[in-house]
């Protein structure tokens, strides 16, 4: 039952006027930056959620995909990048359910993420105060991060 219903969801944020906007209840399009340096990945750790992702978020009004990315990156992290390749396709896609935030007046939604290899160029001064720290291949726990690090072995 939850494959048909998630299903619909999914095809509803695809078809909808413009599926990069919060504005779809049902969810929205979203961009992340994988940054590995010197054989440890970037990650953050999510202030709502409570555990370590890669750096992400919404795609803005103009942005393509990768700009948010990027974009993204350097405002969690202060790390300014660029695509680290010719490639323009995400390196992984994946949908997940962000579960409900009353001080947002957000409802669960789905994000249907892409997750772009970042390279970084240079580190500046965080924008957002959010905790991030560089972790080995090893010590990575998200099994999406992993499943993105394998594809790039």
């Amino acid at each position: 039952m939850f494959k048909i219903e998630e299903d619909f969801r999914i095809k509803t944020i695809l078809n909808s006027d413009n599926p990069f906007s919060r504005k779809n209840q049902e969810g929205h399009i979203t961009a992340s930056g994988l940054v590995i340096k010197d054989d440890k990945v970037l990650l953050i750790f999510h202030p709502y959620i409570k555990r370590w992702f890669q750096p992400g978020g919404h795609i803005e009004e103009g942005d393509s995909p990768i700009e948010a990315a990027i974009r993204e990156v350097y405002e969690e992290t202060g790390y300014f990048c660029e695509l680290d390749s010719d490639n323009q396709d995400p390196i992984d896609i994946d949908i997940h359910e962000i579960p409900e935030n009353p001080k947002k007046s957000e409802g669960a939604h789905l994000h249907i993420d892409l997750l772009y290899r970042l390279r970084v160029l240079r580190q500046e001064k965080s924008v957002e105060d959010i905790e991030f720290q560089w972790f080995s291949f090893g010590d990575v726990e998200s099994i999406r991060i992993q499943r993105a690090l394998d594809k790039l072995a």
